[in-house]
């Protein structure tokens, strides 16, 4: 009630100033009448006054990364106050912004980029709740992430004594990663479900979150929540969409989930699952978990034929992280994108103190324009090697976008841009290329190693996409009502079992709230498992499309497979990003992705043919095993 009435106020508000602007440009005759719309007079002004508003918000940003460089003492901890203000200043501006630009009629505004400006700017997310809930719903975000980190767990080998327990990441999640013990991952699994629903904390913290995001869709005239959930993606019923690149992957993911199956009751016993049954979700994380790891639960295809090593060489040959930055950049300077020079890394690239980076050290991009910023991680591992193709690459897309109008000065939706960083990872991460930085000795592995390889990315891709799309179906259908709260555990398990062939390692009830650890990493709009989602799925297309203008990946030449494509020095590609990048938030993000796919839907072929040979591999695998893909077994959940 009280946003309709705050939206009826300013509608009067607008109605009564441009009654009055006529009356007044009637009055004195002025030269501007014919040239330019009333709706397009207000518009213009509005957004004029929010961009000198956004500039002192980069200024200040500017600042912190200043301070932070220049070793001021200006560490996370001091720095928190003035994030604060700075998330309050911005808050305070897109959330006047939209209400003063919902009232303007899009269809009245003839300029194209400003019916751009008003149609992303009228309408918010979480940012479009008063200020009250705003902070309530940050506060629910911050306990819920806080499940992640905070210390609540015994040890498995100090149950007795408890006096420090632990965390699930990262402490858990490496422990799962290096035992061999059945009983450790179900112990882990069920104490910290068990601890995260202490007096209800997780499932009633959820709850309250998911009213408060409906009060932030009713802002937006939404009657169903998934409308505001996905609200930059602009697409009826984007869901469909999503769950229909599950079902294209299908296939594949049911051959290794087959396989994996086969492995897990080899390793841990027949008693762990039956063969045509599902995975335990305890089983599923650590096999996630290990699939780069030299020692696991599961066997590669060729257990003889070992990846040979790259940290040794990448040591010798890179020596410095500043190598590595250099090394990335230049990737997207061979396909003619922007030359990070010596005065950016002289101004603008720092690194982060050790007794800052911690143990899982993450750098970070920071953009205030005309400026970007990189800060980065002191780890020199191969890792790092990736990851810092992702962030060049999302420098890239800050430096090409910089000068776009606000509220188009940003990806056309959430996750696009890393979809574009995500195939130059998968480029940069080819023998191909580590071979051009002289990792390897060869461009080209074995075909039984480059199997191995192309395993342990399925392991790390292909189970972990029905995961994004589970936890945000699963949040989606709560939100819309289609879940209830009187079966939420048990509608949660009816996904996995239905998308996954996941089920818990023990007998569960409507008494529990069982979703995983990025179930709650992904509850924030701003980095949803939907973005994660289209991360994946987009930067598979992507990579094929850049590896097809590069002419590095030729449909049936065994000589220029999809896997072992590195487009680096390719102008064709680095045209298309460049045009993709440019183009910031000012079209749809169907016309943007069209440039290099030449499609506009989402689509699990750029995946099919990546794994091609692994899919060949596991169909031909299991039936000698005499293994059937698929499962059938009850989803171990009733509502008692």
């Amino acid at each position: 009630m009280w946003l309709l009435k705050c939206r009826h106020l300013f509608a009067l508000y607008f109605l009564i100033s441009v009654f009055l602007t006529v009356r007044g440009l009637k009055e004195n005759k002025t030269s501007t009448v014919g040239k330019t719309t009333d709706y397009e007079y207000h518009a213009t002004n509005i957004l004029d006054d929010a961009t000198k508003r956004m500039q002192k918000i980069w200024t200040v940003r500017h600042d912190i990364f200043v301070n932070l460089a220049k070793g001021r003492g200006y560490n996370l901890i001091n720095q928190a106050p003035i994030k604060h203000e700075i998330d309050n200043a911005y808050r305070n501006l897109v959330y006047e912004l939209a209400a003063n630009l919902s009232v303007i009629p899009v269809t009245q505004l003839k300029n194209h980029t400003l019916q751009r400006q008003v149609q992303r700017l009228s309408k918010l997310q979480l940012f479009g709740l008063r200020k009250t809930d705003y902070e309530e719903a940050k506060d629910m975000l911050r306990i819920m992430n806080g499940f992640l980190t905070a210390h609540m767990v015994c040890h498995v080998q100090h149950v007795k004594d408890c006096s420090k327990p632990v965390a699930m990441v990262p402490t858990i999640l490496h422990h799962l990663a290096r035992t061999k013990r059945l009983v450790e991952l179900d112990y882990y699994w069920r104490m910290w479900r068990k601890a995260v629903n202490e007096q209800d904390l997780a499932k009633s913290t959820f709850i309250n979150y998911v009213r408060l995001f409906r009060i932030a869709a009713s802002y937006n005239g939404h009657v169903t929540p998934s409308r505001t959930w996905y609200l930059y993606y602009d697409t009826e019923n984007f869901q469909r969409e999503l769950e229909d690149v599950v079902w294209e992957i299908m296939p594949l993911y049911q051959e290794m989930h087959a396989y994996l199956r086969h492995a897990i009751r080899t390793a841990y016993g027949q008693s762990v699952t039956p063969d045509d049954g599902c995975l335990p979700s305890s089983v599923l994380e650590q096999i996630i978990q290990q699939a780069w790891l030299p020692r696991t639960v599961f066997h590669v295809p060729y257990p003889k034929n070992q990846l040979p090593p790259v940290q040794p060489r990448l040591e010798e040959v890179l020596v410095t992280p500043v190598k590595i930055n250099k090394k990335a950049a230049e990737f997207f300077e061979s396909l003619g994108l922007n030359h990070m020079s010596d005065a950016f890394y002289e101004k603008y690239s720092r690194r982060i103190s050790a007794e800052e980076a911690g143990s899982d050290c993450k750098s970070e991009v920071y953009y205030f324009p005309p400026d970007v910023a990189l800060r980065y991680c002191p780890n020199l591992d191969y890792k790092k090697l990736m990851q810092m193709h992702g962030h060049m690459s999302e420098l890239q897309y800050n430096i090409y976008k910089k000068n776009l109008p606000f509220g188009l000065d940003r990806e056309p939706c959430p996750g696009f841009g890393s979809a574009i960083g995500e195939a130059s990872v998968i480029a940069s991460g080819t023998p191909r290329h580590l071979h051009r930085l002289h990792i390897l000795y060869n461009e080209s592995l074995s075909e039984e190693e480059s199997l191995n390889r192309v395993f342990r990315m399925g392991v790390h891709t292909i189970l972990a996409i029905p995961q994004y799309f589970i936890n945000d179906k699963f949040l989606v259908d709560v939100m819309d009502g289609r879940i209830g709260s009187h079966e939420y555990n048990c509608a949660y398990w009816r996904l996995q079992y239905k998308y996954a062939g996941v089920a818990p390692p023990e007998q569960r009830s409507e008494k529990n709230f069982d979703p995983d650890y990025k179930f709650y990493k992904g509850l924030n709009p701003e980095k949803s498992n939907t973005m994660k989602f289209l991360s994946e799925v987009l930067g598979h297309q992507f990579n094929r499309a850049f590896c097809l203008a590069s002419g590095q990946y030729r449909p049936g030449d065994a000589e220029y497979p999809l896997h072992n494509c590195d487009f680096y020095g390719s102008l064709n590609a680095g045209n298309m990003i460049k045009r993709m990048m440019e183009l910031g938030a000012t079209k749809h993000w169907r016309d943007i992705m069209e440039i290099a796919t030449g499609e506009r839907k989402l689509s699990g072929k750029g995946v099919m043919e990546y794994f091609a040979p692994l899919f060949t591999f596991l169909k031909e695998e299991n039936k000698r095993l005499n293994v059937d893909a698929g499962w059938d077994a009850d989803i171990n959940c009733s509502n008692d």
